[in-house]
């Protein structure tokens, strides 16, 4: 195996994110080219960073709040072309499933590049905090799709071809060790401020909502509702906005805590795919038990919900093509008091946990609702988070999946195509190729 050092610049940052690729896939190992990487100036840590983030604009990873929304019960579709994710039946060769894990990988590698360099480079230590800050922070955000996406992954922590080309799934909890590693390392060295004060790069409290979402997921009540309300403390910088329509503006959105921006095409993936052109019946459509949760007077209804040729659509994103003033908006402070309403039932705290969704419910012009026992408080919860969150980056599928409720719900509405083992997506078939010890999950090929 040959090996180089890397010295990142403006002018060879592409030349370590193109070597990812041989990172994820198992090419001929004498060929392959170990790469160590060396940060000697500040513009070359930059456009590594950008390149971190640039991940996470891949078509696959924007398209997954309408096809998971698809596979739960938020969307539906009219075009053939969707039906592996309306029908929840995906194959092992399916496009979209092997991109989806190349690509959430690719933020996985860019990110363990500058975990690995910067420490030894020459930056003030404030530098160094903040990159590898926000690098902990994506890292630990690939893994969580990509742990709920597909179950057990390969946990690679090393940019070294040789501990990572033939790298054997990891237990889930394993995984989830690591991301609660990393957001706990990401919480501590990152700064309040945003960098160039946008919201499209990971500060404190962006690695804080994440982690408290990932402590809801994992059952720990009391941490999951001491971090929300550490976030939601931040009132003079996380505002549940009057104008619904401007929640997922990029320069106006006072809700979002982290975002990817879409600079360099203007327009989000979601956008691009659910808002249709005027007139025509819409690709992607909103699902009517969805739809049946909204009273008339809902102003969300308004706001996020359009109708084409007859057809209601998701209009939270208002730019089809163009050049627009949105971001795809990933953690936003509605979350976080759902977040801490969830915990705070599990708590026994009924009281706090009705007073978090009615503030929701508050916003959206609808009557605030009284919760009497844990179950309805619950019930209550998630009919509340599919109104606020629908097509919002996988919440809805994993919600359903979180608290074992997915094959009841998706089974009864669609028993025709629904097995218990579509819950998780299979492992690509191409990646299994190449790496032998890559198990297939059950119910694939």
């Amino acid at each position: 195996m040959k090996k180089s050092t890397l010295y990142i610049t403006l002018l060879v940052t592409s030349a370590l994110f193109t070597s990812c690729e041989k990172w994820l896939d198992v090419g001929n190992p004498k060929d392959a080219v170990e790469t160590k990487v060396v940060f000697q100036d500040v513009s070359g840590l930059q456009a590594a960073i950008a390149g971190m983030y640039n991940a996470g604009n891949a078509n696959s990873i924007g398209m997954l709040s309408l096809n998971n929304g698809m596979q739960a019960d938020d969307l539906s579709a009219t075009v053939a072309g969707y039906d592996p994710y309306k029908n929840n039946s995906l194959v092992s060769n399916d496009e979209s499933v092997g991109t989806t894990w190349s690509d959430l990988y690719v933020g996985v590698y860019r990110s363990t590049a500058i975990i690995e360099g910067v420490p030894a480079a020459p930056f003030l230590e404030t530098v160094k905090n903040q990159a590898m800050g926000e690098a902990f922070f994506i890292r630990a955000l690939s893994y969580f799709y990509l742990v709920n996406l597909y179950g057990d992954v390969p946990l690679v922590l090393s940019t070294h071809i040789e501990e990572t080309e033939l790298a054997p799934r990891t237990a889930k909890e394993t995984v989830y060790k690591q991301i609660v590693s990393d957001l706990e390392k990401a919480v501590e060295l990152l700064p309040v401020e945003y960098p160039a004060k946008k919201r499209d790069r990971a500060n404190k409290w962006a690695a804080t909502a994440l982690l408290a979402r990932v402590k809801l997921y994992l059952g720990d009540y009391p941490e999951a509702e001491r971090l929300a309300s550490q976030v939601i403390d931040q009132s003079s910088t996380y505002i549940l906005s009057e104008n619904l329509n401007t929640v997922f503006g990029k320069n106006t959105s006072v809700d979002a805590i982290f975002a990817f921006d879409v600079s360099y095409a203007g327009y989000t993936t979601p956008g691009l795919n659910s808002v249709p052109t005027p007139g025509t019946v819409p690709s992607i459509i909103i699902h009517p038990t969805l739809l049946s949760l909204y009273e008339e007077k809902d102003a969300r209804k308004a706001a996020w919900i359009g109708t084409s040729a007859g057809y209601p659509f998701m209009h939270k994103y208002k730019v089809r093509t163009g050049v627009g003033d949105e971001f795809d908006v990933v953690l936003r402070i509605s979350e976080q008091y759902f977040i801490r309403a969830e915990a705070r039932v599990y708590l026994n705290n009924l009281s706090g946990a009705e007073a978090d969704v009615n503030k929701i419910r508050k916003r959206a012009k609808v009557d605030d609702i009284a919760m009497a026992s844990k179950d309805q408080a619950l019930a209550s919860i998630a009919d509340e988070r599919r109104r606020e969150l629908f097509g919002e980056w996988s919440h809805r599928w994993f919600d359903l999946k979180r608290t074992n409720k997915v094959s009841a719900v998706i089974g009864a509405l669609k028993p025709e195509y629904w097995q218990d083992t579509d819950a998780l997506y299979p492992i690509p078939r191409r990646e299994r190729q190449m790496n032998f010890n890559l198990t297939q999950n059950e119910g694939y090929d």
